[in-house]
């Protein structure tokens, strides 16, 4: 399966040996993005936007960036890993996910931990589906059933 990168010129060079996302299929995979991404130069010198709401606001902007650029929505995400300075800040970056993002549909995982540079307080790595069937958010009418109850419904049938 042929892999196609992405690396918009909206944001800066990033800053190690990796590109901003990769697309293999119909899957996107965004590396971690931060407030970081869309500054130039070296590591060292950068400037951050300051505050964890500043950064969680351009971070999700530098993610559209890369999604718009892969031809993808943020409708099509469907996981997102956070990675934040403090974890009270957790609380902060859901409620701006909610604002910006307000379907649901994705699932996330947080975490608390030590950022690359002295002034990030949060990265966001995510996942998006590109596929015909990515149109919007299909959600169950019921519980999912087990599998054991998949495999007597199934002999039922035959």
């Amino acid at each position: 399966m042929p892999k196609k990168i992405f690396n918009p010129k909206t944001l800066a060079p990033p800053v190690g040996h990796f590109d901003r996302a990769v697309q293999l299929g119909d899957w996107l995979f965004i590396s971690g993005t931060s407030a970081l991404t869309g500054v130039s130069g070296p590591m060292n010198e950068r400037r951050l936007v300051q505050g964890i709401e500043a950064q969680t606001h351009t971070t999700l902007d530098n993610i559209e960036k890369v999604l718009k650029d892969a031809g993808a929505r943020p409708a099509q995400v469907y996981e997102v890993r956070m990675i934040v300075r403090k974890r009270e800040y957790f609380a902060v970056v859901d409620r701006i996910l909610k604002q910006r993002w307000p379907e649901k549909g994705f699932i996330a995982h947080g975490y608390e931990g030590v950022l690359l540079h002295p002034e990030m307080e949060l990265e966001i790595e995510a996942n998006a589906y590109l596929g015909k069937a990515a149109g919007g958010v299909k959600r169950s009418a019921g519980r999912a059933r087990r599998p054991a109850a998949r495999r007597r419904a199934k002999r039922k049938r035959r």
